[in-house]
């Protein structure tokens, strides 16, 4: 029981995120010192017209060699939400080791006004831990989404909470497993939230009370935010969902159109782009994009409220763009973004695919470069500000004819940025999926005395790039999130015995060379070189193994289970002596073994995005009813050869256990 107690540190170490225990600055009440800023606010997701444009104009058209002046950074706690500016504060949702929050910064210094909490850390231990959605000010409010799918209302002076209630409980929202990530939308007094539940596709809150004003259609909800157009004049709600996309009157709730989406790709999070009366839609990982057009019906004009006849068309299937968590823009007929065709960075490699200009209503491709990467993008003063997965950003003209690089400044090295930026006043604030900065890339004659005081090079706030750990694996899985089939776990066990199997050997050797000198101790002397070689076999197996194979190999579970074993041994050797001091420090020191062993292997797998090598790290406490017998027979005599035996079976069985879960849990989802 002890044993097991310690090895419950194992859960409190990984959880701790030490950039989320960083305290937000104290608090800070806005000053008159410099002009108030009234140019050009950034309320909500995307922007104020929901395009990923602001009317910001009289940028710099290029920054120094050390980087645009830094107004502010800090630690923000952990999330992928975007941020919003106005009235001359920054507002973001956030989480740190014990709460979820809303925060409200001062534009110009980033020091801490108010916070709000609402809940509990969301997966403070997974892959992606924290909030997804971006916040949304409207009449002097800031509304939230939670990865829960809690919703909540507060005052933008102070963060009073005025209401809030969960979309997913209420109308038993389905398809966002992932934690909801779809930002408000505020239009005519309503806030607008596609859900995925039963007869509540998307549903309308009223603004000032929470109160359900409509909740139309019946499709599961994706990742994707609303977005409001006009069409014919009439307000419209596009919501691309999980297998189709529809449009609903933003009046009434009437679906007014729906396309179907064949099953399949059923994750969309890109926005969607609109030039009246034509859509396009992008979707994940090599499925290309669509182009639609609304139409409307024979009926002219609205009857007594209800909206006109209106249907869409398809009018083309293109390749050459898909997008996941970073949306293209649309600037003057042309579509510029991140082709994604491979899974998003994983442990510090960049997303795989090109960046392109296409033209919106041919789908012909004007250029692609390699440069600009995985990036988030906002468009203004002709310009695209950029922040990509890297952690760079990027000033780009937004020029169809060629790639035109003005700019580009690491803000964020070593980290794996999904966030798009935001633009106010001339800053431009970015997000990391645990810091936040402010840059200033407007005119420097626009700089208030105040941002000149408080400016400072990029050199003072980046932080060194983390090590280079991707030679630990060697090469990358595709689909590091999914889970492996039938056929991949087979290869994994079969390097893995064959490590178990050179482990094996190298450890008959020695126990035979020293029979020769040590007689009794042979035994013991094998064992210790069999176990340590088993780890160290079992770790360098995977690097090795994916440098020559052009398929992933995964044997890291082999030193996982040999270190589980050496601390039961440990363990277990006290009970069966008298000599118990020593023996007893052995114990622990091979408890403390397997605790290191264990958060390190959480930590790389983490930093790697191998969720499905969890369950191996799961497993382990199953694992002891097969590995208790083996532990204990090894603090007796007998024979080496059936040692080896007994691990090769505790590993299969072990191994196939986790196997079969994954392969379950396939089938289930």
């Amino acid at each position: 029981m002890a044993f097991y107690l310690i090895l419950c540190a194992i859960v409190v170490f990984a959880l701790v995120d030490f950039h989320s225990l960083a305290p937000f600055s104290p608090a800070y009440s806005h000053g008159s010192d410099g002009p108030a800023v009234s140019d050009a606010p950034w309320p909500h997701y995307r922007g104020s017209a929901y395009d990923g444009r602001s009317g910001v104009v009289d940028l710099a058209s290029a920054w120094p060699a050390s980087g645009p002046p830094v107004l502010w950074s800090r630690e923000i706690g952990a999330g992928y939400g975007g941020m919003i500016a106005v009235g001359g504060r920054v507002y973001a949702q956030t989480q740190t080791l014990t709460e979820q929050k809303v925060i409200a910064l001062d534009a110009d210094t980033g020091r801490t006004i108010w916070e709000h909490s609402y809940g509990w850390p969301y997966q403070p231990a997974g892959m992606f831990p924290g909030p997804r959605a971006t916040p949304a000010w409207a009449d002097g409010r800031i509304y939230f989404a939670a990865p829960n799918g809690l919703v909540g209302c507060l005052d933008a002076a102070d963060g009073r909470s005025i209401w809030s209630v969960n979309v997913v409980q209420q109308f038993g929202g389905r398809g966002a497993s992932f934690g909801y990530a779809c930002s408000p939308v505020v239009e005519d007094k309503k806030v607008i939230l596609p859900v995925g539940g039963p007869s509540a596709s998307v549903v309308a809150l009223d603004a000032d009370t929470g109160q359900t004003r409509w909740k139309s259609g019946s499709a599961p909800a994706s990742y994707c935010s609303a977005l409001p157009i006009t069409f014919h004049g009439r307000r419209q709600i596009v919501a691309f969902l999980q297998n189709s996309l529809a449009g609903f009157d933003l009046q009434s709730g009437q679906l007014l159109w729906e396309q179907a989406y064949a099953p399949g790709r059923d994750e969309h999070a890109a926005a969607v782009l609109y030039d009246e009366p034509f859509l396009r839609t992008m979707q994940a990982y090599r499925a290309g994009s669509d182009l639609y057009e609304l139409q409307a019906g024979l009926a002219a004009g609205e009857k007594d409220g209800v909206p006109p006849p209106c249907h869409i068309k398809r009018l083309r299937h293109d390749g050459a763009m898909s997008n996941d968590v970073a949306s293209s823009v649309l600037v003057d007929g042309f579509v510029y973004g991140f082709d994604l065709r491979d899974m998003q960075a994983s442990g510090g490699r960049p997303s795989r695919g090109t960046f392109r200009c296409m033209d919106f209503k041919t789908g012909q491709v004007r250029w692609s470069s390699e440069r600009p990467g995985h990036a988030g993008i906002i468009v203004a003063d002709g310009r695209l500000l950029m922040l990509n997965d890297r952690g760079e950003a990027l000033l780009v003209r937004a020029d169809p004819n060629r790639y035109d690089e003005l700019a580009r400044a690491a803000v964020f090295p070593g980290e794996t940025c999904w966030t798009a930026p935001a633009l106010y006043g001339g800053r431009l604030y970015l997000r990391s999926p645990t810091r936040a900065a402010c840059l200033f890339v407007g005119n420097p004659q626009h700089m208030t005395p105040r941002q000149r005081a408080l400016a400072m090079p990029l050199s003072a706030i980046r932080q060194a790039a983390p090590a280079d750990l991707s030679w630990l694996l060697g090469g990358d899985r595709e689909g590091p999130l999914e889970m492996p089939d039938a056929r991949e776990l087979r290869r994994w066990h079969l390097f893995s015995l064959a490590a178990l199997a050179a482990a094996a050997l190298l450890a008959g050797m020695a126990c035979a060379a020293s029979r020769l000198w040590l007689g009794r101790w042979s035994r013991l002397i094998g064992l210790i070189v069999f176990l340590t070689a088993l780890g160290a076999f079992g770790i360098a197996a995977t690097p090795i193994a994916n440098h020559y194979s052009t398929q992933f190999i995964f044997t890291w579970p082999l030193a996982l289970l040999a270190a589980h074993q050496v601390a039961l041994a440990a363990v277990v050797r006290p009970k069966q002596s008298q000599a118990a001091r020593g023996r007893e420090i052995a114990g622990y020191a091979g408890a403390l073994l397997l605790v290191l062993t264990c958060v390190l292997y959480f930590k790389l797998t983490r930093h790697f995005n191998l969720a499905s090598a969890w369950y191996f790290l799961a497993a382990l406490p199953i694992a002891s009813i097969i590995s208790l017998p083996a532990a204990r027979r090894l603090s007796r005599p007998g024979r080496f050869a059936i040692d080896i035996l007994w691990m090769l079976v505790i590993f299969s069985i072990y191994f196939w256990v986790c196997g079969g879960v994954m392969l379950l849990r396939t089938a289930w989802y």
